[in-house]
Parts: structure tokens; C-alpha cells; sequence
């Protein structure tokens, strides 16, 4: 990734179905063949990421391609208490 190029992302959004929580994994591991990241430390952070998915409202994911790596995060609720929201990095897979 270069300062000529805008970042971009792929977004997913799940609702609050555990059946549907494996989806994050396969984004996670389609992103990082991408990249051509190494799957050392994969299998847990496809653990983090389902570990942030929540059972009562949807959850949701952005991914990008980042150098040579992988970040995946979460959107939360801003601090404050107001409708804004930002994102979280919670994994972040590097080659």
C-alpha cells in the first residue's frame, strides 16, 4: 500500500446468529491469501475475530490489505455515549 492509492476495504456485516459467526474466518482467510500472508497464527485470529462478534445486534467487520499484512477490525460505539462509531483493529497478520 502506497500514499498514491486510497485505502480500501471489504466490509461484513453479521447478524446475531452463531451459525453465521465461521463467515468472519473465511473473509479473514480470502484476505490474507490475498496478501499472501503465511497462516501462522491464522487459526487464532479467526478466534479473536469470532470472539467480537455479538449475540444481540449485528456485528461489523472491515478488512484491508495493509503493506504486506492483513488488518481486520471491528466497529464499536465511539466513547461518549452519542451514534458515532469507530473501528477497532483487532487483528493484524503480517508476512
Amino acid at each position: 500500500m502506497t500514499e498514491d492509492y486510497p485505502q480500501e476495504y471489504a466490509y461484513l456485516r453479521l447478524p446475531p446468529h452463531e451459525q453465521l459467526r465461521s463467515c468472519v474466518g473465511l473473509v479473514l482467510v480470502g484476505m490474507a491469501a490475498r496478501a499472501r500472508v503465511g497462516v501462522g497464527g491464522l487459526e487464532e485470529a479467526v478466534e479473536v475475530l469470532e470472539g467480537c462478534h455479538t449475540g444481540d445486534a449485528p456485528t461489523r467487520f472491515r478488512f484491508s490489505l495493509a503493506g504486506e499484512g492483513v488488518l481486520a477490525e471491528v466497529e464499536e460505539p465511539a466513547s461518549g455515549g452519542n451514534t458515532e462509531t469507530s473501528w477497532r483493529t483487532v487483528v493484524e497478520l503480517v508476512s
